[in-house]
């Protein structure tokens, strides 16, 4: 995908089609969410009078496990009948002030669902480890939880014994993993998660937390690959062992199962152990991808485990794997027969077929989906990735700046405008012409909006500018980084609040 850090979110879903205003007045069965779109200080408000809880909803239309979600979990009847003790806002990432109250809440990626206090304190984040049919009984009792998610963690820290089950089940679907307003480094995240793991009141917990201590707390190398120290290698034969034996608790763990499992069986030194294991682990994975009540994607991302594991050998995928991986491909696209669908997983399919090795497969089933999808930016983001792992530089950038050009949203266009910029100055770094081009793309995305200085959009520009300026040393730009610098801050003066912070992007 070509924004890998939403391979694992949430497989909660549902659609927002026909989706009641604030107006709407709840029903003892209704068959839709009655989202308030778009405004968080009137959905606190009502909240206050009405005494209820809010429900926030964080997403962006081109996002696909946004998509799933609004293609399952919000059409389900038990999920939608408990958003009525709820008042449910959907934020849109491109909506006027949807970045400041994404930096208000601590929020970094698409998708993520909060349960706010009506006084805008958060009580949980919802984990994509949740599946639907405990979604209901979650959200009954995070809408009479009065303890916010600062007090719990505090107290999960230091005195887990002293938790009761609702703290248990609170925190045993947080959403550890999406969570940069608590743990900016995911490595205080590992430190809580391991001391719940010796806490917990059963075993299936117990693991449960310490799988999620290890893969939010193993360093990875420079391409990504896990390098777990002694402790931890041993930990991992310890708690996969029993969860890959219990389907119940392969179904509770298969987001990390999918994604992270393989990275950690590969770095076992004993190979006896680790083919044993990674037998255990494929044959987890078959059975994710038989399982109809699951997503689309999850079943489909579920070949990720033959392909991580198949790669440790050298890198080729074997003949019988990539046979696999073409065939859930094909399944995948025969499957997927409505927009919202298709932008949920026909992505994950391509990066499937390609991290197998049909590259040419991976490319023609993106290059269809162009005419097919509303968000065709998306794909285009994907091929430019594609193209540059091909090395082909030249079809890269030209992929990135189609992406630009077609991206839609104030704040989707500054992220593929910087995008398209990176693209450039990694791809094609002698070229002026083409970085100083892609530079007035960002500046003249930027420039569109006031006070929009703010979580995703900060970050990606702060980043950007470090780009930059490592660009302007390399290849003598010092020109036009100090024309960016000036009209830059002219950008930053329009900033309001985050004038200052906008301002020191280029200072690093």
């Amino acid at each position: 995908m070509a924004f890998r850090t939403l391979a694992f979110a949430l497989a909660l879903a549902a659609p927002l089609a026909a989706c009641h205003n604030a107006d709407t007045p709840k029903v003892a069965h209704a068959s839709e969410i009655a989202w308030r779109h778009g405004d968080v200080a009137d959905a606190l408000a009502e909240a206050k009078e009405q005494g209820q809880p809010v429900l926030l909803y964080w997403g962006a239309v081109w996002c696909p496990p946004c998509n799933q979600m609004k293609a399952t979990l919000f059409k389900d009847a038990g999920f939608i009948a408990e958003t009525q003790q709820f008042v449910p806002v959907y934020l849109d990432g491109d909506t006027p002030g949807a970045q400041q109250w994404g930096e208000k809440f601590g929020i970094s990626g698409y998708p993520t669902v909060i349960v706010l206090r009506p006084d805008g304190t958060e009580v949980t984040r919802i984990s994509s480890a949740t599946m639907a049919g405990q979604l209901p009984a979650l959200l009954r009792v995070a809408a009479g939880r009065t303890t916010s998610i600062e007090a719990l963690l505090a107290w999960a820290d230091h005195d887990p014994k002293g938790l009761g089950a609702d703290d248990w089940r609170i925190l045993s679907d947080f959403d550890w993993r999406n969570d940069p307003k608590h743990f900016k480094d995911t490595a205080l995240a590992g430190k809580v998660l391991a001391t719940l793991a010796a806490a917990a009141p059963d075993p299936a917990m117990q693991r449960r937390f310490a799988l999620l201590a290890l893969v939010t707390s193993v360093e990875t190398d420079d391409d990504g690959k896990a390098k777990p120290t002694a402790a931890q290698r041993a930990r991992t034969a310890a708690v996969l062992t029993p969860v890959l034996a219990s389907k119940a608790e392969v179904l509770s763990n298969r987001q990390e199962l999918i994604y992270d499992a393989a990275g950690l069986v590969n770095a076992l030194p004993d190979a006896a152990q680790r083919d044993a294991l990674g037998k255990a682990l494929i044959a987890a994975a078959d059975q994710l991808y038989a399982d109809a009540a699951l997503s689309l994607t999850e079943r489909v991302d579920a070949l990720n485990v033959d392909v991580e594991l198949a790669k440790r050998a050298g890198g080729k995928v074997p003949p019988a794997v990539l046979a696999k991986a073409q065939d859930r491909a094909r399944w995948a696209d025969a499957q997927a027969k409505d927009k919202l669908s298709r932008q949920s997983v026909i992505d994950d399919a391509a990066y499937l077929l390609f991290d197998a090795g049909d590259h040419a497969g991976a490319k023609n089933l993106l290059s269809a989906e162009l005419t097919r999808s509303d968000q065709p930016y998306y794909y285009m983001s994907s091929l430019a990735d594609f193209a540059e792992k091909d090395k082909d530089n030249a079809a890269a950038v030209a992929w990135a700046r189609k992406a630009y050009d077609a991206s839609q949203g104030p704040a989707t266009r500054v992220q593929w405008a910087i995008n398209y910029a990176n693209a450039v100055m990694r791809l094609t770094p002698k070229d002026t012409a083409a970085v100083t081009q892609a530079a007035d793309a960002v500046l003249g995305e930027l420039g569109k909006s006031e006070n929009s200085y703010y979580q995703r959009t900060r970050v990606k520009v702060a980043a950007w500018g470090k780009r930059l300026n490592a660009w302007s040393k390399a290849n003598a730009g010092e020109a036009l980084l100090a024309d960016v610098r000036t009209r830059m801050a002219a950008v930053c003066a329009r900033q309001g609040a985050q004038a200052e912070t906008c301002n020191a992007w280029a200072k690093a």
